[in-house]
């Protein structure tokens, strides 16, 4: 595809990672609510880039989604994973392989060895893209929990 790549998001692009974000957690994709507190916390760990790697996926010079990675081991991945937290492409940009050539891009890293991710069952669009580029069904539950450190302040 012309025109493709991916850009680290940095502090000066706040607002357009601010609107996506928010355009993702509307979409009904998952069953997550974040406020701006919690996207602003959020965006700390970014910039910080310890380990959450933020990626804007760009066409044509225009940043047409977002990629949020986190790192991390595991013992069942006989080494360090890529976490694929959240891939947004905007609407108008979708069906154009955006989402195909970011897997590209991450499955080529040497940086881990294995590559995790959630889908919910409900999206079909993104399940078929998943299941096309190889990734199996885990046939895990994920259970979650919010603990009581840290708060929702900054």
């Amino acid at each position: 595809m012309n025109g493709f790549s991916v850009e680290r998001i940095t502090a000066d692009k706040k607002q357009i990672y601010f609107e996506m974000s928010r355009d993702f957690y509307a979409s009904g994709v998952t069953n997550s609510v974040i406020d701006d507190c919690g996207r602003e916390r959020f965006f700390k760990e970014i910039l910080s880039g310890e380990i959450v790697k933020g990626y804007f996926i760009m066409c044509g010079g225009e940043a047409a989604g977002y990629a949020i990675c986190c790192l991390s081991a595991s013992q069942e991945a006989c080494g360090r994973l890529l976490w694929l937290d959240e891939l947004y492409i905007k609407p108008q940009f979708r069906g154009k392989g955006l989402g195909k050539k970011f897997f590209e891009f991450i499955e080529n890293s040497n940086e881990y060895e294995f590559i995790r991710l959630e889908v919910e069952k409900e999206n079909g669009r993104a399940m078929k893209l998943y299941l096309s580029l190889g990734y199996k069904d885990a046939e895990y539950l994920s259970l979650y929990k919010k603990t009581k450190g840290k708060t929702n302040t900054l």
